[in-house]
């Protein structure tokens, strides 16, 4: 039987090749149109050369031959690309042209719930890095984990490839997980603060995450942003695909980025940019119910509910719990401007009990439940814990009568954490 399937499907390819069919729903069918609009413009943009390679300004491009001048020339094309794909689509960004090229068919196919889809030759290892392109790029794409890919061979001569999507739900419940997800969706952005900046919108998707999903093994669709948005429960793959789709509704570029954390494990968090700069931030781990659980971080005593260390972090932090091992190589996190600690006054560079002063007082007007200071190296971080802790400083801040405080103590990510 599967013989005469293949036989069938390949006489289908010489006939006329693969069609692909957009599902009925007019949600799903909108929303691959749009994408693929502009993946499909895009690709031909970047296939000129007008963006990542310098072109001769009198060589025309393969788009004017086919459409009207209207005297705009290449910058008009590269401002519409520069338009498009910082939405969504970094790991397209970063593929070569003939990689582009497949990245929109097998797009278009997942998004049109496909099956059974001519691609030109190409070996399953190269189609399976363009796969987790699309896939890192597009969280939307929630019903799909996984592929099928197959070769269609006269005699020993291979003669042509085709793939076919894994499905997890039909079209009418894609459309109506979608219509739900966007209903959350829309009821958790507005609740977002509308006077603040980039840093405000991720700190808020941040604290909403941790706040609204527990981190268990085995949770339903835990693999897609439907374990967050339905379920409030996943793992490190629904936080930080729920996490970029959060970002991209918000206007904040993501990346999806993969690696490993100490003892081996397979991981995954999330770039965002802020004011042109780059960092880290890994939902997952700023959860307490994965934190106490899951990894041996250093922690002595209890853990706040929200663990900011990993809210927009630069390389040099994420490095000391994480390796990443990404598919494409991801940009370079290097600053500390966005940082929690340094955006929240409480990052010290030096011994500074004024400051501490200041931030244990603000922590009260706020009715914060504990106070966290991040040292920016051993020798800071030894002297506070010595006067605040050993000297017992810390209660020249407190407002409490009872002559005692819990408290939580770092020494690998440098900080110490006072409940009020």
């Amino acid at each position: 039987m599967k013989k005469l399937l293949a036989f069938l499907c390949l006489l289908s390819v010489f006939a006329g090749g693969c069609s692909v069919t957009l599902p009925d729903s007019p949600a799903v069918q909108e929303q691959a149109g749009e994408i693929m609009e502009s993946l499909a413009e895009a690709a031909e943009v970047i296939s000129d050369g007008s963006v990542l390679e310098e072109t001769d300004a009198s060589e025309p491009s393969e788009a004017s031959d086919d459409s009207e001048d209207t005297g705009e020339g290449d910058a008009s094309a590269s401002d519409a690309l520069a338009e498009m794909l910082p939405e969504y689509a970094y790991h397209y960004t970063r593929l070569s042209e003939e990689e582009q090229a497949l990245y929109v068919d097998i797009l278009e196919a997942l998004s049109a719930c496909a099956s059974d889809v001519h691609i030109d030759l190409v070996e399953e290892e190269a189609f399976d890095k363009v796969f987790q392109c699309v896939m890192n790029d597009h969280p939307e794409i929630f019903y799909v984990d996984g592929y099928t890919f197959i070769k269609y061979t006269k005699g020993e001569e291979i003669t042509g490839n085709a793939f076919s999507g894994s499905y997890l739900y039909d079209r009418e419940e894609i459309a109506q997980r979608n219509e739900q997800i966007e209903k959350k969706v829309t009821e958790i952005l507005d609740g977002m603060p509308t006077d603040g900046g980039d840093y405000e919108k991720v700190k808020y998707i941040y604290e909403y995450l941790v706040a609204n999903t527990e981190y268990v093994r085995g949770a339903d669709d835990n693999q897609n942003i439907c374990s967050v948005f339905l379920g409030g429960e996943s793992v490190c793959q629904g936080y930080a695909k729920a996490a970029q789709y959060l970002f991209r509704k918000s206007d904040i570029y993501s990346v999806f980025v993969s690696g490993k954390v100490d003892g081996g494990e397979d991981h995954v968090w999330n770039l965002v940019r802020i004011n042109g700069a780059y960092y880290h931030v890994d939902i997952t781990w700023g959860d307490a119910s994965y934190v106490a659980g899951e990894a041996d971080n250093g922690f002595d005593g209890k853990l706040p509910q929200i663990n900011y260390e990993y809210l927009c972090v630069p390389d040099s932090q994420i490095c000391r719990t994480h390796t990443i091992d990404s598919i494409v190589p991801i940009p370079a996190c290097d600053s500390m401007e966005a940082n929690y600690y340094v955006k929240e006054g409480a990052y010290f560079t030096e011994p500074d009990m004024e400051k501490v002063a200041a931030l244990f007082e603000k922590a009260y007007e706020d009715g914060t439940a504990y106070v966290t200071l991040k040292c920016a190296d051993p020798e800071v971080y030894a002297e506070m814990e010595r006067c605040l802790i050993e000297q017992q400083q810390v209660f020249r801040y407190l407002q409490t009568s009872d002559g005692t405080v819990a408290y939580t103590t770092n020494e690998g990510q440098l900080h110490l954490s006072f409940w009020l």
